[in-house]
């Protein structure tokens, strides 16, 4: 048994989907699991990983664990799931843990990798960059005004598909070899915010416009909805970019294929924009 957690996410959902493809038997954690779309056959279950307390009936016969990692993350998950007899978890980590303790986003991960190798369960790590969905936090403003206003607008990173994460996650969770291996992630070119609506708008056929938003306004418009750590957080991995810009080959060595472009990920998600 293969337990997903965060199965109502992009990324979560999509390991569901492929691991039941490639036959395996799979549980389905979400916190509002009545909501879920899964396949036939999909054992879908309530957790809540930011409270343990009776996370043991859903560990109960599981063996593999995609953790996909809260905000708010309980880090005594990995070390319950290995009393439960879970053999081997898959993290969804970040490029950011290279930055080091002080930054609180690359903390959050740093800290899981440490409770998971603690644990003293086999483990793989993924560390992605960007993700492309991200872009859909401009659906609104695309569909209402024709224009995208954002900080950092002319930073160009490799934003990687969820779908990819999902791909290398699934392959990490049913074969063999990936153990004790850590995979840094990417998409498959450095695209900017700024081209990347532009790509949008060439496949709505219309002439999006596009702001960035300067950093004094940035932050005091962030610091309004999110801790500040977490927003000095974000201004820090935005001055070290360069330094997560790397276009990587590991989706394609661990998946047999290359990653998704932004383009093909604006075609398959252009309803959201209409």
């Amino acid at each position: 048994m293969i337990l997903v957690t965060g199965a109502a996410g992009t990324v979560g959902s999509e390991v569901v989907r492929l691991l039941h493809m490639a036959g395996c038997e799979v549980r389905a954690l979400s916190r509002n699991p009545e909501k879920l779309s899964l396949p036939e056959g999909i054992d879908a279950v309530y957790g809540d990983l930011a409270k343990l307390e009776n996370i043991g009936a859903v560990l109960d016969g599981v063996e593999k664990v995609f953790w996909m990692l809260p905000m708010d993350a309980d880090f005594n998950f990995p070390q319950l799931a290995r009393q439960s007899g879970v053999r081997h978890i898959v993290l969804l980590s970040s490029q950011a843990v290279d930055i080091g303790q002080e930054n609180a986003i690359a903390r959050l991960h740093l800290n899981a990798e440490q409770a998971v190798r603690e644990s003293g369960v086999s483990w793989t790590f993924l560390r992605p960059g960007g993700f492309m969905t991200n872009s859909l936090q401009w659906a609104d403003s695309i569909r209402s005004e024709g224009i995208v206003r954002i900080p950092f607008g002319d930073i160009s990173s490799p934003a990687i598909d969820s779908r990819d994460i999902a791909a290398v996650a699934a392959k990490a969770l049913s074969s063999d070899g990936h153990e004790g291996r850590i995979y840094t992630l990417s998409g498959p070119e450095k695209v900017t915010p700024r081209q990347q609506v532009g790509i949008i708008g060439d496949i709505l056929g219309r002439n999006l416009g596009f702001e960035t938003i300067p950093d004094d306004i940035a932050r005091e418009f962030m610091l309004k909805r999110m801790p500040v750590e977490i927003v000095n957080a974000l201004f820090d991995l935005s001055s070290r970019s360069q330094e997560f810009s790397a276009v990587l080959p590991s989706v394609e060595e661990v998946t047999g294929r290359a990653p998704y472009t932004f383009k093909k990920w604006s075609v398959d998600h252009i309803d959201a924009f209409r």
